[in-house]
């Protein structure tokens, strides 16, 4: 039985180098193609081609509020027309069914807010994100807030759900 042991071995490996085929099983194609528009400094300064030199930027992380497990990060852009560009990416939990998540720029101290719009987590995991422009100066707005409303709408009531505070960065 030991000298059976390496033809055995020996046949399996020959077996399995045979067994090895160089074929191609995934086929590659494209579906489409997305552009993303991000805003980046070109010698100092971030110029949009719409709304002109940037005159304000802030950035701050999210986190959950309460029992809630969150985990992200806001930016908003103000420019020379006045228009504010707000991205809020959070990791969270999809909202239970019959609800969805929405975020809103709060002014500090007051409850004063602007909402942005509902988060869209297009892969139904917990990748949120949304980006939103405003024909507003909304620099003073540096409390990000994403509550859980209703399908029915809006609620002073609606449960907070993660936070945080957008902090004006130099460029």
């Amino acid at each position: 039985m030991t000298r059976s042991r390496p033809l055995i071995v020996g046949l399996l490996g020959i077996l399995l180098l045979v067994s090895c085929k160089k074929e191609t099983v995934r086929k590659e194609f494209t579906i489409g193609n997305e552009t993303l528009n991000v805003m980046m400094p070109t010698s100092k300064e971030v110029v949009h081609p719409v709304h002109g030199k940037e005159s304000w930027f802030g950035l701050g992380s999210m986190g959950g509020e309460g029992k809630t497990n969150a985990n992200g990060v806001a930016q908003a852009h103000v420019f020379a027309d006045n228009t504010t560009t707000t991205t809020v990416n959070l990791n969270i939990q999809p909202a239970p069914k019959g609800s969805h998540l929405v975020a809103w720029l709060q002014k500090p101290g007051t409850i004063e807010r602007v909402r942005l719009d509902v988060l869209q987590n297009p892969l139904n995991d917990v990748r949120h994100v949304i980006t939103v422009d405003i024909d507003k100066d909304l620099r003073a707005y540096t409390d990000v807030v994403v509550t859980l409303e209703k399908a029915s709408g809006y609620s002073d009531t609606d449960p907070v759900y993660a936070k945080g505070t957008l902090k004006q960065r130099k460029r």
